[in-house]
């Protein structure tokens, strides 16, 4: 009796409702609401058929995380068609996009990085130098810091670089 055909109009509206609905329950807490998105949410101007319509997500949640592991993006992005290769550029560049589409929303984004071996391109290894990547990526699109996943929750010192000591 709930139910509504499955519109980008009603898709949408079903996921910012969820998260003003979240948003608005959890206040008395003095907690953030955070909502993790597809990385193609980031470039696609329509719902990406799920309801993830970037500038609705932004009005309706504190934090944003896409999850811009590069061997998820199978169609590339404009000028980069093998992404595992361009690790820096698929996060820096989908970030650009994400704020430029919802500067005027307060949402800041802590975007989830690739911490695993590719299994779309070719079964590249992503080790300390694409980690490192991705993270420099991350910091210079001015995130709020970012998050690794790795699907068997598998993480080892050595997949990181040491961080530069300032200089004083």
């Amino acid at each position: 009796s709930f139910s509504q055909g499955a519109t980008e109009a009603t898709r949408v509206q079903a996921i910012t409702s969820f998260l003003r609905e979240a948003r608005r329950r959890l206040a008395p807490y003095n907690v953030f609401t955070a909502v993790d998105v597809f990385g193609y949410a980031c470039w696609n101007y329509d719902d990406t058929g799920i309801g993830q319509r970037i500038e609705d997500i932004a009005d309706a949640t504190d934090y944003i995380s896409p999850m811009l592991y590069p061997s998820s993006f199978h169609l590339g992005i404009p000028g980069y068609r093998n992404p595992v290769q361009h690790p820096y550029e698929i996060v820096k560049l989908s970030l650009d996009v994400c704020k430029r589409r919802t500067a005027a929303a307060p949402a800041r984004y802590r975007p989830w990085l690739q911490a695993f071996t590719d299994y779309a391109f070719g079964g590249q290894k992503f080790g300390a130098i694409e980690i490192g990547k991705q993270i420099d990526a991350a910091r210079d699109a001015g995130t709020v810091g970012w998050m690794l996943w790795n699907p068997r929750n598998v993480y080892s010192n050595s997949d990181f670089r040491p961080e530069p000591k300032p200089a004083h």
